[in-house]
Order: structure tokens, then sequence, then C-alpha cells
């Protein structure tokens, strides 16, 4: 017999709820959310959820609280709201919780109230302020797998946004509605008395669902935001900030690729990275990043005679170290008698997926030495690149230290709160590649150095965390 929780499997930390309604009993559950929105982005928060069926998850709720206790069981819806408002980038502070129903039949209510810091966000991008709102539940939603109920399943929220007086509300979602064969969302926004803004959403899934019906109802992502201005405020947001430095150097049958990766903040997730990789073990972590580079490398046809990966700084304050040693066979190819390094200019950073604003700065420069062997030259290099939009730029200078040394020095910064558009606006006026062109003597060639390009992005991790979701 197939199972499905919702509600209670989300917020309860009792194991037994996992799995615990017949999947052929109906789901219904109601949300009402209220924010009272201060100038300095800080919210009061009620956050009201009532779960009217099926009765045997109801029953077995009860049941838990009592074998719990009332404190512990409150105690453990409280951490579990904070715990899933921390996925969307939120941190409930000052929290305290109520259940209603525990000890009498019919609906089970939970009334949570706290506050939320940076609930709205404000961008010198724009001077706007933001609020982003998960109207379609995708952050409960991706705990669970709709289509493995008998059931039908119901969600309905109400979103209440109380924003300071004087404001000016400069845009708010609009209505919005899809369905797939029975199964639907739908969302009705209005603005009353200037300032509160009241949303409506309703999740409705029919019996047998199916991933298609999902797709049609979910498949066009979107960013749901309350946009307003007034006072200036402050900008709250973390910095990625990374170091490359590549030596490549080309020999007679191979070339020596060695990178040095410097990750220098966030402080604290770095730190949280030192940690893990000195959990698991630094031997593991390094013959973990060398295997698979090395696939990454062979996948693109460049054949790796052998090199090693060293972890370093983990007992330090410092930035977290990577060092990579390869010794690489067909790392360039030949066309037309010219030897090609291909190289990327946006830094692996030209096609990141976020639907609205950066919700960080990204700061990454990358250093690259390209040397040829004697008799070598260099014949074709790249135009230097300065584009710069609001703020965000890409920068790349080829400096040429003599016919076979160059120098690359590269810096792609993205503004915190660049939006959608602007970013991809700065990406279309830089080349995805550009191409280093040499030739080599007869003495110098050697077969053992054409083949297909590739470009090298060697990173440890993903530069951007999507905190919120934007």
């Amino acid at each position: 017999m197939k199972k499905f929780g919702f509600w209670l499997v989300a917020l309860l930390l009792i194991g037994l709820m996992a799995g615990s309604v017949a999947a052929s009993e109906n789901y219904k559950e109601v949300q009402k959310n209220e924010y009272w929105v201060s100038w300095n982005g800080t919210a009061n928060v009620t956050l009201i959820t009532t779960v009217y069926s099926p009765e045997s998850l109801l029953n077995k709720t009860r049941e838990s609280i009592a074998q719990m206790g009332l404190e512990n069981a409150t105690k453990a819806f409280v951490s579990q709201m904070a715990q899933r408002l921390s996925q969307e980038g939120y941190y409930l502070k000052n929290a305290t919780g109520e259940i209603i129903g525990y000890n009498s039949t019919g609906p089970l209510t939970t009334v949570i109230k706290g506050q939320i810091p940076n609930f709205a966000r404000y961008y010198s991008y724009g001077n706007v302020w933001e609020i982003t709102l998960d109207l379609l539940r995708v952050a409960d939603l991706a705990q669970i797998d709709p289509t493995k109920m008998n059931g039908s399943m119901t969600l309905d929220n109400y979103f209440i946004v109380h924003l300071p007086k004087g404001v000016k509300i400069t845009e708010v979602p609009s209505n919005y509605s899809a369905q797939s064969n029975g199964s639907y969302v739908k969302i009705n926004v209005k603005i009353v008395n200037g300032t509160t803004v009241y949303v409506h959403s309703i999740i409705y899934f029919a019996k047998g669902v199916t991933y298609g019906d999902i797709q049609k109802i979910y498949g066009q992502p979107r960013a749901f935001i309350i946009q307003y201005k007034g006072r200036p405020g402050v900008e709250n947001y973390t910095t990625w900030l990374m170091r490359i430095y590549n030596n490549i150097t080309v020999q007679k049958n191979q070339t020596i690729f060695d990178s040095v990766e410097e990750y220098i903040k966030p402080e604290s997730y770095i730190n949280y990275l030192k940690f893990q990789i000195t959990y698991q073990g630094v031997q593991t972590a390094e013959q973990g990043l060398f295997k698979k580079y090395a696939e990454e490398f062979q996948g693109e046809g460049v054949a790796v005679k052998g090199g090693n990966v060293r972890i370093l700084n983990l007992n330090s304050t410092g930035p977290l170290v990577v060092k990579y040693h390869f010794i690489l066979v067909n790392f360039t190819r030949e066309v037309n008698g010219s030897y090609v390094y291909a190289y990327d200019p946006k830094l692996e950073l030209g096609n990141m997926q976020f639907l609205n604003r950066l919700d960080a700065a990204i700061n990454e420069t990358k250093i690259t030495k390209f040397i040829l062997p004697e008799g070598a030259k260099f014949t074709e290099l790249p135009e230097n690149i300065d584009v710069d939009i609001n703020g965000s730029r890409v920068i790349m200078t080829v400096r040429k230290v003599s016919d076979r040394e160059v120098i690359v020095k590269s810096q792609v910064y993205l503004r915190y709160g660049t939006p959608l558009k602007a970013y991809q606006e700065l990406m279309a006026k830089v080349p995805n590649r550009v191409e280093f062109k040499y030739t080599l003597t007869e003495s110098g060639s050697s077969k053992g150095i054409c083949g297909p390009a590739f470009v090298v992005g060697l990173a440890l991790l993903p530069l951007l965390l999507y905190r919120r979701r934007r």
C-alpha cells in the first residue's frame, strides 16, 4: 500500500510520522502566513498551518504528541519550521509555538510566531527593497513525490504582507494559473490600502497526478517578488572570492599543467569546507579530485600521463588552497598548421541559473601563464576585453612576454543584486571562448600535443550557493 505525508512529515521531528498516511485518503492543508515588515527589512511573522485530513494522520500525530509531551512536540514543530525557512535563506529568531487541537477531534493547527531578519532585502542596484515569496510551495514539494499518492492533495495558502507606511510598491506577483489533467495551481494578488499585499495561492494535485502534469504546472520557473521603494537600507550579502593561478608549459611530447586555486571568502563556508575535508580524510578528498578532473580531461580526448592534487591550509585561518599538477598529452589541437589553446574569458560563470537577482557578490580572478617550447611562437592572440554594466564587469588582458610566453589575466566581478537581464546582457557582450594560436618548429613539433581544445575549469565547488529561491 502506498503511503504519503506532507506537512506533518515536513514539520515533525517524530520518525513515526514519515509515510504514516494511507494514500487512498485525501490530504488538505491551509496555511496563513502574515508578515509585518519594518524599514530595516526585519519582519514579525505569524505562521499558522491547519491540517484537516486525513483523519488517520491526525490521530497518529495526536498519539505522538501525547508520547512526546506537548512541550517537546511544540519545540519540534518550531525547530522544523526554522529549518525549512533556512532552506529559503531566512533565519527565524525569538520563535514561539502553539499546537491547537492536539487533545480533541477535528483539524490540527500549529501557530508559530517570531522574527525574520532581512525578510525584505535592500538593493542599491535600483534602490529597491524586495521580498521573495514561495507562493507555489516549491521548497516543501521538493521533499516529497506527489506521483506516489493514490489520493488527492490540496494546499490552500494565504500570504499577507504589511509593508512600512510610506512605501511605494513598484512590483507585485502577477495573477497566475496553470493546470494539467485536473491538477492545477492558482495565484491571486491584490493590494489593500497601498501598503498591504494579499496573496492567495491554491495547489491541487489530483489523484494519479503524473510527472508530466507536474512539469506542465511547474515547467516555467518564476520568481514571485514584492518590490517597493522608500527609505534606503543597508545591503547584507555574502561575497564569494576566489583566485586561480595557472601555469601551462608546452613541451616536446606533453604539456605540464599546474594550477593553484585559493578559496578566500566567505570565511564561514571556507571553514566548513575545511572541516568536511578533514573529516572525510585529506587523502580521500585529494584522490577524489584527481580522479574527477582526470576523467574530465580524458572525456575531452586529453590523455593524463600522471599528476597529483594537494589540499593545503586546512589548519590555518587563511584561504583554502588546492594545488593541481597534471602531465597531459593532446592538450591543444592543430588547425591548418597552427595549434590552438581555447580560453573562456567568462571563467565558467557565463551560464549561471537564477530567477531574479544575484543574492551574493562574485569576484573571481584567474592568471594564466602559457609557455611554449624553444623555437615555437605565438601567431595570433585575442584582443583585450573590458565590459562593464552597472558595476558588474568582465575583464581579460593579454600580455605578450615574448614570442613563446603569454600571460592572461582575467577577472569576473558580479555585483550583488545584479538582475537576471543585466547579467544576461553582460555575458552576451563577452565571447564564450577566445583562441591563442601558435606554431612549432620542425624540431619542436610533436603529435603528442595535438588534439581537441580543452577549456580548463578546475573548480572545487560551485562558486555560488543559491540559498534563496530566486
